[in-house]
Order: C-alpha cells, then sequence, then structure tokens
C-alpha cells in the first residue's frame, strides 16, 4: 500500500476541534479529504501521532557526500572507481555505481577504455 503524507499541524487541529464537537471519523475523513485510516489513527493517540521511527539500514554516506558525488559524476569525466579515489570515499565502486543509478539527471554511459 502506498503510504500518503502526514497530517499537517492544521489538519491535526481540526481533527482534533473536529473531534471534541462530536463529529463521526468518517464525517471528519470526508470534511478534510483524508483516509478514515490516518483520521483514526490520529485521534488514537494524538502525542505520538508521526513520531515511530522508521526501520531500514541508514546510509553510509551522508547526503552532503551524496551531493558531492553526483556534481563530480555531472560535471567531470570520472568511473565510479576514479570518483572513489579522487573524493577519497569509505564505500566501495558498486556503491557509487548505485547512488549514481538512482539519481534521476542522470544517464548512463559506457566508458570507453582508453
Amino acid at each position: 500500500m502506498l503510504r500518503g503524507s502526514s497530517l499537517s499541524d492544521y489538519e491535526q487541529g481540526l481533527i482534533s476541534a473536529m473531534n471534541a464537537a462530536g463529529r463521526s471519523q468518517r464525517e471528519i475523513a470526508v470534511a478534510i479529504r483524508r483516509s478514515k485510516t490516518v483520521v483514526q489513527t490520529y485521534l488514537r493517540d494524538p502525542g505520538r501521532y508521526n513520531t515511530t521511527q522508521r526501520s531500514g539500514r541508514r546510509s553510509s554516506l551522508p547526503a552532503a557526500t551524496v551531493r558531492c558525488i553526483v556534481r563530480a559524476a555531472k560535471t567531470k569525466k570520472y568511473s565510479s572507481s576514479q570518483l572513489v579515489q579522487a573524493l577519497d570515499l569509505t564505500v566501495s565502486a558498486r556503491s557509487v555505481r548505485r547512488l549514481l543509478a538512482r539519481e534521476d539527471t542522470l544517464c548512463y554511459v559506457k566508458r570507453k577504455s582508453s
């Protein structure tokens, strides 16, 4: 299932006010154009809404390093192993290729051996 965007502070206040006024969860969902599940989840425990830690492995590269890698790949003619050496990275060349493959602004081109 796709996950929608989190409730804004305004929407959270609106839900709380409507609930205090005695409106049903379904009526609240229709009024703010959100699913009744998100309304129900928020009303179950408003203090804990949107504070759970997401599972999954953290990236081994900080966002600033990722931007540096992408910038170097765009402006200079580096292979992935040359990027690792030039930027003195702690990750493998395969990790750099994986990162660049996820980047929408880049298009892969096989480098000719010189």
